[in-house]
């Protein structure tokens, strides 16, 4: 599976450079989050004694765009090793995070059902995320739909509301009979109420319509609420992944 689920979320995230190096992905987005800006070992081609020379066309790329070198790996065993030579090398761990994921054979009924749904990513649905999100970084909104506009499997974006009120936002990527969940948010006055599992099944019950058979989504390994919501909505943890980087000097 988590090859399968590797590639996917790469589609649903697209990077707006790539190079390929020997079987690994090394993307580019100007360095708008990590997922979209690291090196995913996707297929150990050559052995061992080659990642070395590896990581050092990689580090070397980043160099060039000034962007630290980020390393996105899993629990893979046929990673571990190269976890082990990236710690070695001075690699810092960062963002250990857990995938959920279930099959799709019943999904509960939200009682929510106020939903307005998009295929494309508009300025008011990335506005409202950011600002659901908290998100700081003045310039997040146009590298945001830069990438959201370069998704090519079927996207929807879903805002979730209660009466008038816009309270909750996510938007999923459907592609080959599995579903991802990404960029789940509630506003922070109603948080802790209930809305982000109605927003999640919302979502669930528009892709199994759709024609999803399985539903995955990432989240941070220490998000404890987070984990829990999952879990509420049908998600179990199936992997891990974290980063690894080298600051730039």
């Amino acid at each position: 599976m988590q090859g399968k689920v590797e590639e996917l979320m790469m589609n649903a995230w697209p990077a707006l450079r790539t190079v390929m190096v020997d079987g690994w992905v090394a993307r580019f987005s100007n360095g708008y989050t990590k997922r979209a800006n690291a090196v995913y070992p996707m297929y150990n081609t050559g052995i061992e004694a080659d990642w070395q020379e590896r990581i050092a066309v990689c580090e070397r790329l980043y160099a060039e765009q000034g962007q630290p070198v980020i390393f996105k790996l899993t629990d893979a065993p046929e990673w571990l090793q190269l976890d082990e030579q990236l710690a070695g090398y001075g690699y810092s761990e960062e963002g250990r995070s857990v995938i959920m994921a279930q099959t799709l054979d019943s999904v509960p009924e939200p009682s929510l059902y106020t939903v307005e749904m998009s295929v494309k990513p508009t300025d008011r649905w990335i506005a409202q995320y950011l600002e659901m999100s908290e998100a700081s970084d003045p310039a997040a909104g146009a590298a945001m739909k830069q990438i959201l506009n370069g998704i090519m499997p079927l996207a929807c974006f879903f805002t979730l509301y209660d009466g008038d009120q816009n309270v909750a936002c996510g938007s999923a990527v459907l592609e080959r009979g599995y579903v991802g969940l990404y960029d789940i948010a509630t506003a922070p006055a109603y948080r802790n109420q209930g809305y982000g599992e109605q927003l999640v099944l919302n979502m669930l019950k528009w892709a199994k319509l759709s024609g999803a058979q399985q539903a995955y989504l990432a989240v941070v390994s220490d998000n404890a609420p987070a984990v829990r919501l999952y879990g509420k909505t049908g998600f179990k943890p199936a992997y891990r992944y974290w980063y690894r980087t080298l600051a730039t000097s």
